[in-house]
């Protein structure tokens, strides 16, 4: 679908909830530019964020990790753009970010948290079960609601890049591919 036409114009009432919610978030773009048409799908996806923001046992850094692995697996380049500033504030040091956004998976850089996180994800995205070891591991290090919530975050992803590409949500302004052949600063450019 290229355009959603009259079909994505807000009326008064979507208008207001759009207002609302940049007052809340700040700078909305394209995820939420279209999930006013939908009120409570909106509210429930802003209310998924805030659980992981605000709630979650698994640290921004390992769940930022986990978030750039399942947007290099989608190829979701407005997640990635969404994330990956959040990942570095959150301490993923660049090349870890780098090591992700090409797939290297193996990658000597992605150790402990950060490589658990990743491979939980990437075990969630493939519809498989979670080996033994690195279960335990996670369990060890975030207990079970971490397991949960690496495994649940992948497919909220996913979730979110399907959303995404289904509609043709474009890029956020001032955000490149950070799989194109200028990625630009951050995602492998100068």
């Amino acid at each position: 679908m290229a355009d959603l036409g009259d079909h994505g114009v807000l009326d008064e009432q979507q208008e207001a909830l759009l207002a609302e919610l940049r007052a809340r978030r700040g700078r909305l773009d394209g995820l939420y530019g279209t999930l006013v048409l939908h009120r409570p799908l909106a509210e429930l996806m802003l209310e998924v964020g805030r659980f992981y923001r605000t709630q979650a046992v698994v640290p921004d850094r390992e769940r930022e990790a986990a978030t750039l692995a399942v947007a290099t697996a989608t190829r979701c380049g407005y997640v990635w753009s969404k994330h990956e500033p959040t990942a570095r504030d959150a301490g993923l040091p660049q090349p870890v970010i780098e090591a992700l956004r090409a797939g290297s998976w193996d990658d000597a850089t992605l150790v402990g948290g950060d490589r658990d996180a990743v491979d939980v994800a990437r075990v969630a995205l493939a519809l498989a079960s979670v080996p033994a070891d690195l279960q335990e591991r996670v369990i060890g290090r975030w207990g079970v609601k971490g397991l949960l919530e690496l495994t649940t975050l992948a497919g909220v992803y996913r979730m979110i890049a399907g959303y995404l590409a289904a509609i043709d949500v474009p890029l956020p302004d001032d955000a490149r591919d950070p799989w194109g052949p200028d990625p630009g600063p951050g995602v492998g450019g100068a």
